[in-house]
């Protein structure tokens, strides 16, 4: 059984090996036999190494649209049970217990790229898969934000149409990882939606509406800051 991470320094939970061994363990029964593409796997899988649980889902970014063409039928090959086709957002497959969620969105080239890409410090930690080879990348903010023990935002938002369900992510991380969630993250992003218009804020929580896991209190709130 895998020790309480909690026990680690941040350096030691976050290193390089630890990053890539989580990576390994968790797709040996996708690349178990050999897979010639490229992807990356990225985003909340890695809190399991802050909380010493199975992570929910693991998020598979493949670095082009033929990699995303060729990873789809190696799942099919593997045995891979399609679950949903959510487009342009994910494809969703079940293999060996895990829950595999494969990306539509393949521009960023790069694994540094992908991670910059994400709203939460704490999202930018990704493992690169590319021939049998793996390499794995901690942005910065992450590293930080578990040295403070804080969730914070990677600023500037890169998917701003999406800030609510980035503050509803930012409190749920804090809750799970028994993190602080600082004010000025929060004000942040509700400075941005209140710079909006009225439509375009109406737009932002039907987008939130469509995306949310669960009934969303992050909804009642924004519906008391709507521009009159």
């Amino acid at each position: 059984m895998r020790s309480s991470p909690r026990s680690s320094a941040p350096e030691e939970v976050l290193s390089l090996d630890s990053v890539v061994a989580f990576a390994r363990e968790q797709l040996v029964p996708l690349v178990s036999h050999a897979f010639p593409g490229r992807f990356f796997l990225a985003g909340g899988a890695f809190k399991t190494l802050l909380q010493g649980r199975p992570p929910h889902d693991l998020d598979l970014w493949p670095a082009s649209v033929l990699d995303r063409q060729v990873l789809l039928v190696h799942l099919e090959a593997q045995g891979a049970l399609l679950l949903d086709d959510n487009p342009p957002f994910q494809t969703t497959f079940q293999l060996s217990g895990r829950r595999l969620e494969v990306a539509y969105d393949c521009a960023p080239a790069t694994l540094e790229e992908r991670l910059s890409r994400f709203d939460l410090g704490l999202s930018a930690i990704g493992v690169e898969y590319a021939g049998g080879h793996w390499r794995g990348h901690v942005h910065p903010l992450a590293a930080e934000s578990v040295q403070r023990r804080e969730v914070l935002l990677l600023r500037p938002l890169a998917n701003w149409k999406y800030l609510l369900a980035t503050l509803e992510r930012l409190r749920r991380y804090g809750e799970e990882l028994g993190y602080r969630v600082p004010a000025t993250e929060e004000q942040y992003l509700w400075d941005l939606f209140e710079a909006q218009p009225r439509a375009s804020q109406e737009a932002l929580m039907t987008r939130h509406a469509r995306v949310a896991r669960e009934a969303s209190s992050v909804l009642a709130e924004a519906r008391l800051r709507l521009r009159p």
